[in-house]
């Protein structure tokens, strides 16, 4: 998969129409991102994590944080289509758990 700026991801997603396969891309590019950000808030639990996601993606990137025990911030990143997110592993409420 290539973007028209010229960028490639490292590793290539083989399975996606534009390589012959049966998956559409940017469906199966928003999963890989979406489950791989979900894993790293759940296994690594890190207080705060920052990266740039899809902006068509912030609804379920919501839904992910808050199911991981996260709030999320987004902002405009400059490039259309995308936006920064931040991850911050929410404070308990007294009493829970």
């Amino acid at each position: 998969m290539t973007d028209e700026d010229g960028l490639e991801l490292v590793m290539p997603f083989v399975t996606v129409t534009s390589k012959g396969g049966p998956h559409d891309d940017a469906s199966f590019t928003a999963g890989w991102q979406l489950g791989g950000i979900s894993m790293l808030l759940l296994m690594g639990r890190p207080t705060l994590y920052e990266t740039t996601i899809r902006t068509d993606c912030i609804a379920q990137a919501d839904l992910i944080a808050m199911d991981r025990g996260y709030v999320l911030k987004t902002g405009e990143s400059g490039v259309e289509g995308w936006s920064f997110a931040v991850f911050a592993r929410a404070t308990p409420i007294a009493g829970d758990g």
